[in-house]
């Protein structure tokens, strides 16, 4: 309101001066009546285009607000989840990346006997295609939730780097491998300079929202975690 008030005795003393300098008052007295309806019609079509700029911004700011909504939404609910994959030993967490895999309509699933030498924690079969995964079991990260994230460092959670990446993608070119895919996924996400280098060799990624989501799916469809037989990879 004080804005509008400074604003206003502005435009009053600017027409002041503007009138002293320039005879304004009689200027406008010489107007005929066409000139005052293209004086109103201007003010009019001035006034059209100032409301429809500040509903076009009042929507902009409610779609923002909406975008921030869905997006603590999204952040809350990995972190809920990752909570509860976090509770699971690592035979139970291979188990359920198996069932999840074997749903997604890979075969042959096997699970390394030493992800660390090999590079890799499963290969799979596909149409043919050897397909090796790497899972990265991190924190998700969460922003703020209740400020602007904007300028703010991370809260909580923890990126998939570019070395490890690289490594992985090492593992697949590997003589003993050969892998014709490869697929890293991460109950987190990756860095940018991760999700390039990914990009140009055709290494598939799949990050915390895309997995949790994928989980969400296949829970509504009631499917169950069972134990299935696990064979060792040298």
């Amino acid at each position: 309101m004080e804005k509008r008030v400074v604003y206003i005795a502005y435009l009053i003393i600017a027409f002041v001066i503007f009138n002293f300098f320039y005879g304004f008052t009689d200027w406008v007295a010489s107007w005929q009546m066409w000139d005052w309806y293209l004086v109103i019609l201007l003010l009019t079509i001035v006034s059209l285009l100032i409301i429809k700029y500040k509903q076009n911004q009042r929507k902009l700011a409610v779609e923002q607000y909406a975008k921030e909504n869905d997006r603590r939404r999204i952040q809350l609910s990995q972190l809920l989840l990752f909570e509860q994959l976090d509770k699971l030993n690592d035979e139970l967490f291979h188990e359920l990346l198996q069932r999840f895999f074997e749903l997604q309509g890979y075969e042959e699933l096997e699970v390394s006997s030493n992800p660390i030498t090999c590079g890799y924690d499963f290969m799979m079969w596909n149409q043919g295609q050897k397909i090796i995964v790497k899972y990265f079991k991190r924190v998700p990260m969460i922003e703020n939730l209740y400020t602007d994230p904007e300028g703010l460092d991370f809260a909580l959670g923890e990126l998939v780097t570019l070395k490890e990446i690289r490594e992985f993608y090492g593992s697949m070119k590997d003589y003993d491998i050969q892998a014709d895919i490869a697929i890293a996924l991460s109950t987190s996400d990756f860095e940018e300079e991760a999700l390039l280098f990914a990009s140009r060799n055709g290494i598939k990624l799949m990050n915390g929202h895309e997995f949790y989501e994928a989980l969400n799916g296949l829970k509504e469809e009631k499917t169950t975690i069972s134990p299935s037989p696990q064979v060792s990879v040298s």
